[in-house]
């Protein structure tokens, strides 16, 4: 196996595995076993588990702005809403798993600082870009918005994490869609 790609099996493992247990739920043991090689191994890329914890948070984020990025520009704010929505539900519907970002604000208390950093910089992107999506739908008028667009971008953020728990919880993935139409008033997409 060649160092990039046991590298990237790692924090792929490791990141499958936080989004169902937490980062407290699983050791270099577990991941050694997954992937079928030694705990040394690991050490060797991540030398402590914060190390490991940093690069899978910043390449989740990676994949994420990406996932934004992908969504067409030219689309009103609702179905940009929508789209944004249809991404975490293909993502996490029916895997029992959860968004890492909120995995890891869950166990907030016990990460390392740098880590609790780049979970709290996930959230703020993501929080900016739903502002940027309020105000486009403000001024389009296909949403209702708040008068505090940034307050109304976090709780729609944190509105979707707690969705996404609850899906897990109930192994029911609408509600992610009853998300959209308690919010803004808009119907999800089967």
């Amino acid at each position: 196996m060649d160092t990039e790609t046991t590298r990237t099996q790692i924090m792929q493992h490791a990141e499958r595995l936080i989004e169902e247990r937490g980062c407290n739920g699983f050791s270099y043991r577990d991941l050694a076993s997954l992937i079928g090689i030694k705990t040394s191994s690991i050490h060797y890329y991540f030398p402590q588990k914060e190390d490991l914890l940093l690069a899978v948070v910043q390449r989740y984020h990676t994949r994420w702005q990406a996932a934004e990025r992908a969504i067409d520009a030219g689309l009103r704010a609702d179905a940009k809403l929508r789209a944004y929505v249809d991404v975490h539900r293909q993502a996490f519907g029916g895997t029992g798993r959860i968004c890492l970002a909120a995995a890891l604000a869950a166990d907030s208390a016990s990460l390392p600082d740098g880590v609790r950093q780049a979970v709290r910089h996930f959230y703020r992107a993501n929080e900016d870009w739903l502002v940027r999506v309020l105000e486009q739908g403000a001024g389009e008028r296909s949403l209702q918005v708040p008068s505090d667009v940034r307050a109304a971008a976090r709780s729609m953020f944190a509105a979707l994490q707690g969705s996404l728990v609850g899906a897990r919880l109930f192994k029911n993935s609408e509600r992610v869609d009853d998300l959209l139409a308690a919010t803004l008033g808009l119907h999800g997409s089967a």
